[in-house]
């Protein structure tokens, strides 16, 4: 019986809360590949998977002044809003589609980064780096595709050779909810962060779990009556 309510109690606390994080790669070193299984905070876990260049996820830090922004000085800090010119921040570090197996961090002239989830997530939004007219961002429930985003003329982040005037894109995902994110780049460009929140149980799951738990325990007392 208590491992019944137990495991009631433990089901109404999942339905109940709603777990935000934000996906910054902020406990990853530059340089780092991330693959199977990678922990993103938050309880966020995603098998991540890169297409171009060396087919690798990499690591890199915007803020860092010497290789990175060294080898791609479009991805240095601070970026303005491709669409807000009085929105301006930093992102430290971001996520690429390696170019070279040599020479540190470079992003690849087009690529994706493919996030599978362990989980379904509720995304508010995507934020991307020196991104072209052309890259799409989308999002999957399953094989249904429940969000996408393309960029064009009025929201495209590409800087064009001027690293004083980096941009940014943010693509608002309105809760949409899904199992895999999936960012197709169509020349340069990284995946600065993204926002997740937990997708709570159905409000009447955890009764009915507890009832359930309930009446499997009433049936062993009268057998064992």
């Amino acid at each position: 019986m208590k491992t019944i309510l137990t495991a009631a109690l433990f089901c109404v606390g999942l339905g109940s809360a709603a777990t935000a994080a934000t996906i910054n790669f902020s406990d990853f070193d530059e340089g780092d590949i991330l693959g199977l299984d990678a922990d993103l905070g938050g309880g966020v876990i995603a098998d991540i998977a890169a297409i171009g260049g060396v087919a690798e996820a990499v690591v890199f830090d915007t803020d860092r002044g010497t290789v990175s922004t060294g080898n791609d000085p479009d991805l240095t800090s601070p970026f303005t809003n491709a669409e807000d010119s009085n929105d301006r921040r930093a992102f430290g570090n971001a996520l690429i589609v390696q170019e070279n197996a040599t020479g540190g961090p470079d992003d690849v002239v087009g690529g994706s980064l493919i996030f599978s989830f362990d989980s379904l997530w509720s995304f508010a939004s995507v934020f991307l780096l020196d991104a072209e007219v052309g890259t799409s961002a989308t999002l999957f429930n399953g094989t249904d595709e429940v969000a996408s985003f393309t960029l064009d003329r009025t929201n495209e982040s590409e800087t064009g050779g001027n690293p004083n005037n980096n941009e940014f894109t943010l693509l608002g995902f309105a809760d949409a909810v899904g199992d895999t994110l999936r960012i197709d780049f169509a020349g340069s460009g990284a995946l600065g962060e993204f926002e997740v929140s937990a997708v709570p149980l159905p409000a009447g799951f955890p009764l009915l779990i507890a009832g359930l738990g309930a009446f499997a325990w009433m049936r062993r007392r009268q057998q064992a009556a």
